[in-house]
């Protein structure tokens, strides 16, 4: 790896899992067992040997000083080297040799991709795939297919209808749901380094080994939760499609770590949280919300670890009329929208930094929107233009944040759509910080779309806003 000094992914998580356990159980779990411990030891040890001709990179857009800078309009639909994504497959024969070895599990090598079932078929081409095949009963086969042949070096420019990266494509369960698809995107504009990369398809593997990770498919919604997280977005659209698909663990006497609770997009992770704090903490909490904002504010400032302004949180009137969707879309979902929520935990930053980068626009930038804003921090009423590609595929979405919300453990704003934006929805951002000194971000959408060329394409329109939203959830931890 190109990091010979710095920790990996699980020290770093490590040391998390310890500070916001000495406050008590949160959705973060219990640090990693000696087990974890040593079996991503191992595979660490057995990728010094199979990542020989794939090396690790640094993230290209951080600069000497450590502050992240914006992409540039021409690192978008543009990979220069798109044979580094083989670290991935790098990556998973480490895994392979690991848990062979360890007599867990049996590979079987697919060079057919026909020959390999999906409960829904990925939406990327596939190619050889291997298939390891726990031998403890309960434990759900991993699939890993690769995304392009292996002779190929891939194409530079990610943006045309052959383009071709060497990825990889995570799948849980016989017939496979797939949990990962690797890189997100696999432009330069969107390259946060290896590092980052490595770290997500080592949780996805780890959460099926380890027997931690499950996956709900119904008609009207899908869920998935591990150890790290959970999500839940639309469903399938088949009428008599209802799979649920848990993972067990694959060595005898392992004790699974526990499962994040499932997010309902109806209810409130927040809420749900903030029961798990002792009841005086909730009964004060309570008190102080009743208060007129002023005095709220300085009693907030006299208790230790809680900044920020006590707010109210009000849409904006549009006297203009030129919203493009009714105010009241995100408590009340108009008819043809789709409703989304997703959450993620928050780790290597404080709330008081998250906050800034929230209010700020850096999330978006980091999630690779070019950001013309009206001014920042936001406030209500400020209006502002993402922008997402090149020209001629350049795609502009106009938008006015409805109202902010800064408060000593909330923080964060919803925007609306204006004419020109392929969208039409409502978009909420929020950071929250409980007593226990956990802190989750939560995205939480209403959308459908609104220009011809987004209906005509609705299908890659939703695998775009999937991409977005999970480049959202990953731009505020470090």
């Amino acid at each position: 790896m190109a990091f010979p000094s710095a920790p990996t992914w699980w020290e770093d998580r490590q040391s998390s899992f310890r500070d916001v356990a000495r406050e008590g159980p949160t959705f973060e779990g219990p640090p990693f067992s000696a087990e974890i411990l040593a079996l991503l030891a191992e595979v660490e040890a057995a990728f010094d040997v199979t990542e020989a001709c794939t090396p690790g990179w640094t993230d290209p857009h951080r600069e000497a000083g450590g502050e992240i800078r914006d992409s540039l309009e021409a690192e978008y639909s543009r990979c220069l080297d798109p044979s580094m994504y083989r670290i991935l497959w790098a990556r998973a024969g480490a895994w392979s040799r690991v848990l062979t070895a360890r007599g867990w599990a049996d590979e079987t090598v697919v060079e057919d991709r026909t020959k390999v079932a999906w409960v829904v078929e990925p939406h990327v081409d596939r190619h050889r795939t291997m298939v390891l095949r726990p031998r403890r009963a309960g434990g759900q086969a991993l699939v890993l297919a690769r995304t392009a042949p292996d002779d190929s070096c891939g194409t530079t420019d990610v943006g045309g209808e052959d383009a071709e990266l060497p990825g990889l494509v995570i799948g849980l369960g016989e017939p496979a749901v797939a949990v990962e698809t690797l890189p997100d995107c696999g432009c330069d504009a969107c390259d946060s380094g290896s590092r980052d990369l490595l770290e997500q398809l080592d949780t996805a593997i780890l959460s099926i080994v380890d027997g931690s990770c499950e996956v709900v498919l119904t008609p009207l919604g899908h869920s998935q939760r591990s150890s790290f997280g959970a999500s839940s977005g639309s469903g399938t659209g088949e009428p008599d499609m209802t799979v649920q698909v848990s993972a067990g663990p694959w060595a005898e006497g392992w004790t699974p770590r526990p499962l994040c609770p499932p997010i309902d997009p109806m209810d409130s992770a927040w809420a749900d949280e903030k029961l798990r704090e002792a009841w005086p903490t909730r009964l004060l909490e309570t008190v102080i919300a009743a208060f007129p904002p002023p005095l709220a504010a300085r009693i907030h400032r006299l208790r230790p670890g809680r900044t920020g302004t006590a707010t109210t949180s009000r849409y904006v009137r549009d006297e203009t009329g030129a919203l493009t969707v009714p105010l009241d879309a995100l408590e009340s979902t108009p008819a043809g929208h789709r409703r989304i929520h997703r959450s993620s935990v928050v780790v290597g930053t404080d709330f008081d930094q998250a906050r800034s980068a929230l209010l700020g626009w850096t999330v978006h930038r980091r999630a690779g929107f070019r950001v013309i804003a009206e001014r920042a921090p936001l406030q209500a009423g400020t209006e502002v233009r993402l922008r997402l590609g090149i020209w001629p595929f350049l795609i502009t979405a106009p938008c006015r944040v409805l109202r902010v919300v800064d408060e000593p453990d909330r923080a964060g704003f919803a925007y609306a759509t204006l004419p020109g934006h392929p969208e039409s929805g409502i978009e909420e951002f929020t950071i929250t910080r409980t007593a226990t000194g956990l802190m989750r971000f939560h995205l939480d959408a209403v959308s459908k779309p609104a220009t011809w060329y987004a209906r005509l394409g609705a299908p890659v329109s939703r695998l775009v806003q999937e991409y977005c939203t999970r480049r959202y959830l990953r731009a505020l931890s470090t």
